[in-house]
């Protein structure tokens, strides 16, 4: 049996994002496996339930931190876990988010890295933080003993831009909660529906105050459209107004367009309402120019709703096949995909039916069990580094 310290830091607030369900999700499924392990968590703050305001509900014990080096979770992560982690006895050491304690020793240390959007895209972040995201990642992927990337393009990214050996890398693909994520019934539909004022037939696109994710593509596409296909079609995007991308900026585009009348958009929702919006939609569009992994794409599948996405970075990984590919920059290609599944029937059936497939190949407990294989692997190369 070894002792697992987990960095729980993600689920300090509600509003952890990706990376905070996908650490919640995990160790969901770590607790539910056969391990001989134990696993202990360690946070600067108290942890919630992802998008809730609900304790953390795990069977496992919690470290907090106290007083002022607890108030920065990466200056905590250098200092006052320290102690807790020689307390704790700890044999290997998991950063699922980019952090992990550089000074601290005599047990492995596995980190997740999840993407690197700062290196395609540089001008969306401000040069300060950029910089300091940098330095903060290659001391990460230097100091791990096996580095995790959910997908095999992040995997590249990680021996390309960290200098890291491929035999210390694993490839932990994430899961879908087939609880959460499935076609719910036709009443609940409507009822969600109604209550966010979205009109039937309807694409839908999220993130979309987000430059990578590109849905001023989307807009341009669906202006593409034959008056016939596109006089009925509402365009349903969700996501969190940025200082960058304000609504109105959105709308004003749109009505450059002239698609405005077609243009729903929603703040952030739960995932039982996304669910239901997923299941209802002609077609999930997410011509993102980039991602580490690319998990709305098997949200949609699972709900049964055909995708259509990028051709680059982990997306066809993700995607397997069973999405419509497009170049995201060009609303040429965009148009003629979102063209054939709103008019044909048979495509649309076709692609929901091997998305399905497909996405029941992606569980958490799957990744749960890739993540015992890297714990085990840093133990191993902890225990060499000693003799």
């Amino acid at each position: 049996m070894a002792i697992i310290g987990i960095d729980a830091t993600a689920l300090s607030t509600s509003a952890s994002g990706g990376i905070g369900t996908s650490l919640y999700q995990t160790m969901r499924a770590l607790a539910e496996i056969d391990s001989p392990h134990r696993f202990i968590l360690y946070s600067s703050s108290p942890l919630v339930v992802p998008f809730s305001q609900r304790p953390l509900d795990l069977p496992w014990p919690a470290r907090l931190g106290s007083g002022p080096l607890a108030r920065g979770n990466i200056l905590w992560m250098q200092t006052g876990v320290n102690s807790l982690l020689a307390a704790d006895h700890i044999d290997v050491f998991w950063g699922p988010r980019h952090l992990l304690p550089f000074r601290a020793g005599g047990f492995g240390k596995v980190a997740t890295v999840h993407d690197f959007w700062d290196r395609y895209y540089p001008g969306q972040q401000p040069w300060l933080n950029r910089t300091a995201n940098r330095l903060l990642v290659a001391q990460v992927i230097a100091h791990a003993d096996v580095v995790v990337a959910p997908s095999a393009a992040t995997a590249r990214d990680v021996m390309r831009f960290g200098h890291s050996g491929p035999e210390s890398v694993h490839v932990v693909p994430w899961g879908v909660d087939p609880a959460v994520f499935r076609p719910p019934p036709s009443d609940l539909i409507t009822e969600v529906l109604q209550r966010f004022d979205v009109r039937r037939p309807y694409l839908l696109s999220l993130d979309v105050f987000n430059p990578r994710k590109n849905f001023s593509a989307v807009l341009e596409a669906v202006s593409r459209l034959p008056e016939g296909t596109r006089r009925s079609l509402t365009m349903v995007g969700i996501g969190r107004p940025r200082k960058t991308a304000s609504p109105a900026a959105l709308q004003a585009r749109a009505v450059a367009l002239g698609v405005q009348e077609h243009l729903r958009v929603l703040d952030d929702v739960g995932a039982e309402d996304l669910a239901a919006l997923y299941s209802e939609a002609l077609a999930f569009v997410y011509p993102s120019v980039y991602e580490g992994f690319g998990m709305p794409v098997l949200e949609a599948m699972a709900c049964g709703c055909p995708v259509i996405t990028g051709d680059r970075s982990s997306l066809p990984e993700v995607a397997g096949g069973a999405a419509m590919l497009v170049d995201p920059n060009s609303a040429d290609q965009l148009a003629q995909a979102i063209a054939v599944v709103v008019t044909d029937d048979r495509e649309r059936v076709h692609l929901a039916a091997a998305g399905s497939e497909h996405v029941s190949r992606f569980t958490w407990r799957r990744t749960a069990e890739g993540m015992i294989a890297a714990f085990e692997q840093a133990i191993t190369v902890c225990a060499h580094r000693e003799l």
